[in-house]
C-alpha cells in the first residue's frame, strides 16, 4: 500500500513540473513601454557665479592689518590683507635711485665735459707749450756756447733733457684737450643706455615684489571664509587658504549625476531641486553645462551603505530665483529628460571645442527603472 502511495506521489510531482514547464513556453503580454524617460536624481550644492575661490598672498611675510570680514561684499582688486612690506619699499627705493644714476651717466657722457673743464684743458696745454718753446730756446744756447766750451756738459744735459720732458708733457696736455673735446663714443652710448635698460627692470621687478605684499580681491564678490589674523606668518605654501571668496551676485547648482544616468543628461533639460535646509522652498532650474569626463564621487552623504568607488559626472544648473540661498548648501536635484528646451541650447551652453560624435551606447536596462541606490 505505501509502495503504490509513493508512486503516486511521484506521478504527481513530475506532472506538476510539466505543467509549470509548459506554462514557462507560452507568451505573456506585457506592457509596452510608454516612450517616457525616467526621472534622474543627483546630489549637489549651491554655488556662487564663480566656484569658491581660494586665495593665499604670493610672498611669505608677516600681516599687519586684515581689512574685510567674512559676509562682507568686495570689489575686483580691493586689498584682503597686507603684509609687513618695509624690506620691499626699501628695495624699490635702492631701484629708484639706481635708475637715477644710471640717467645722469648717460646725460654726462652725451653732453661731454664742462666748458670750464675745456677751459682748463685748454689753458695747461698752451702753458706747456711755453714751457717747451722757453726750454728749446734755453737748450739752443747751451749748445752753442757748448760747442765754445763756455759751459759744463753736465748743464748741456740738463737742459736737453728738459726739452725732451717738456716735449712729452705737452703731448700729454695736448691728448687730454683732445679728450675733453671729443664727442661720447657709440658703445659707450650702448653701453649706458643698457645700464638704465637693467636698472628700469630692476625697480619693475622691486614694485612687483611690493604689491604682492597685498592680497587683493580678482574679482567682485563675497568674503566667505577668513582663516588668518593679524601677527600670523602667512605664505604662498600655507596649509590653508588664507580668504576664500566667491562671486554671489547669482547662484548656480553644480550636481553630481551617478554613471548609470551620466550620458542622458543633456543641456537645456528642467530640474526641480530641493535643500533639506529650505523644506518649505523648491527651486527650479535647468543644465546649462555638462562636464565632458567622468571623476570620482566627490559629494558623501555618510550612509554605511554609500559606495565610495562610483564615478559621477558633474551638472551644472542655472536657476531661476536664487535669494537667500547658501553657498555650500547640500540640495537634491530631480532632471526630467522629457523638459529639454532645445531652443535655449546655444544660449546655456558654454563656447568649447566641438566634441567628436559619440558611439551608441546601450544603457543598462537597470537604469530604466529608475535612480539606483548604493
Amino acid at each position: 500500500m505505501r509502495l503504490i502511495l509513493l508512486t503516486a506521489g511521484v506521478s504527481l510531482v513530475a506532472l506538476l513540473g510539466l505543467l509549470i514547464d509548459a506554462q514557462s513556453q507560452i507568451p505573456v503580454d506585457r506592457p509596452a513601454p510608454s516612450g517616457e524617460s525616467p526621472t534622474i536624481f543627483a546630489s549637489g550644492r549651491i554655488e556662487g557665479a564663480t566656484p569658491e575661490i581660494e586665495l593665499l598672498p604670493r610672498l611669505s611675510g608677516r600681516i599687519v592689518e586684515v581689512l574685510v570680514e567674512e559676509g562682507q561684499t568686495v570689489r575686483r582688486g580691493e586689498v584682503l590683507l597686507r603684509l609687513d612690506d618695509r624690506q620691499h619699499r626699501h628695495q624699490v627705493a635702492q631701484a629708484e635711485a639706481d635708475l637715477a644714476l644710471a640717467k645722469a651717466q648717460l646725460e654726462r657722457l652725451v653732453n661731454g665735459a664742462r666748458s670750464q673743464e675745456r677751459a682748463e684743458a685748454t689753458a695747461q696745454y698752451e702753458a706747456k707749450r711755453a714751457m717747451l718753446e722757453r726750454a728749446e730756446l734755453s737748450w739752443e744756447r747751451t749748445r752753442n756756447l757748448r760747442q765754445a766750451r763756455a759751459v759744463s756738459q753736465q748743464e748741456a744735459d740738463d737742459k736737453r733733457t728738459l726739452v725732451d720732458s717738456l716735449t712729452a708733457e705737452v703731448a700729454a696736455a695736448k691728448a687730454r684737450l683732445e679728450l675733453v673735446e671729443a664727442p661720447a663714443r657709440p658703445d659707450e652710448v650702448q653701453i649706458a643706455r643698457a645700464r638704465i635698460l637693467a636698472a628700469e627692470a630692476a625697480l619693475e621687478l622691486a614694485k612687483v615684489q611690493l604689491e604682492r605684499t597685498e592680497l587683493r580681491s580678482p574679482s567682485a564678490g563675497q568674503i566667505l571664509q577668513i582663516n588668518v589674523e593679524g601677527g600670523e606668518l602667512t605664505g604662498p605654501s600655507g596649509s590653508e587658504p588664507a580668504v576664500v571668496m566667491a562671486d554671489t551676485s547669482r547662484y548656480r547648482v553644480r550636481a553630481f549625476v551617478e554613471e548609470l544616468d551620466a550620458p542622458r543628461v543633456q543641456v537645456g533639460m528642467a530640474a526641480t531641486i530641493r535643500a533639506d535646509g529650505l523644506p518649505d522652498r523648491t527651486l527650479q532650474g535647468r543644465v546649462t553645462r555638462l562636464s565632458p569626463r567622468m571623476t570620482r564621487k566627490q559629494l558623501f552623504s555618510d550612509h554605511p551603505t554609500e559606495r565610495y568607488d562610483t564615478k559621477t559626472r558633474e551638472v551644472w544648473f542655472e536657476l531661476e530665483r536664487g535669494e537667500g540661498l547658501v553657498v555650500g548648501l547640500p540640495v537634491d536635484v530631480t532632471i526630467d529628460p522629457g523638459t529639454r528646451d532645445d531652443r535655449s541650447t546655444e544660449s546655456m551652453e558654454l563656447p568649447g571645442p566641438t566634441p567628436r560624435e559619440a558611439p551608441a551606447v546601450e544603457l543598462n536596462p537597470l537604469a530604466q527603472s529608475g535612480p539606483i541606490r548604493r
